[in-house]
């Protein structure tokens, strides 16, 4: 049976975000500097943010895969932005595995011992499936972190399913393939989304959003931009 709704609209408080230095990670990073219900932002990444502001606690870390070297950044944290990625044609099917899921199973474990009443947002990709399924490995990775996130004990936790995703910032950080793509979706919107539209759209999601668990597929992204 699906929980109840909960109608309260909720402050993001005390933030943790992961991988605020990958192009998701950076728009989710910047937005929350600038949202006023966010008071504190505890980046763990594995390179630094380099970055001053009086929001920030930016934390160099290493071992995600261990949930009780997490646990002492979980201490009054009430919503986890997990964006930290990576690209599966970089790394071998066993790093994809341990970065998808071995890290955020250990991020998971930390949050239920130390923070269960928070709201998790993980980044995930579309063509992922809870059920373990998907057209690629990639994408049956993916799908096992999302199912570990829904079993887990946490009080609200959302999965995000972007399509092609369209870099927000210069050209110096785009791939090759977004010299094709990023002008298509400008004319074809409904492909994907950009980098700081879906961190618009898990913030808002975050906030306002009354269900306790969903996934989010493209389409109600965009048509969360109005």
């Amino acid at each position: 049976m699906p929980n109840p709704p909960d109608k309260t609209t909720r402050p993001l408080g005390r933030v943790l975000l992961t991988g605020a230095t990958g192009m998701v990670g950076l728009s989710v990073f910047a937005a929350l500097l600038k949202e006023e219900t966010a008071h504190e932002v505890v980046s763990l990444g594995r390179r630094p943010c380099n970055i001053d502001h009086a929001k920030l606690t930016d934390v160099r870390f290493a071992a995600f895969g261990d949930t009780q070297a997490i646990e002492p950044y979980l201490d009054g944290i009430d919503t986890v932005f997990h964006c930290l990625a990576t690209y599966s044609a970089r790394v071998s099917r066993t790093e994809y595995e341990e970065i998808t899921v071995d890290w955020m199973r250990a991020l998971l474990a930390a949050c239920e011992r130390s923070a269960p009443g928070v709201t998790f947002c993980l980044f995930s990709a579309q063509g992922a499936r809870s059920d373990g399924g998907g057209m690629s490995f990639a994408l049956k990775i993916k799908g096992e972190a999302e199912s570990k996130l829904f079993a887990s004990d946490l009080e609200r936790k959302f999965a995000f399913r972007p399509g092609y995703i369209a870099p927000s910032g210069p050209k110096n950080t785009w791939k090759i393939a977004d010299y094709l793509f990023k002008p298509l979706q400008r004319l074809m919107p409904s492909i994907g989304v950009t980098s700081d539209e879906l961190a618009h759209a898990m913030l808002h999601t975050a906030i306002h959003d009354p269900r306790r668990t969903a996934v989010l597929e493209n389409g109600e992204m965009r048509r969360l931009l109005g």
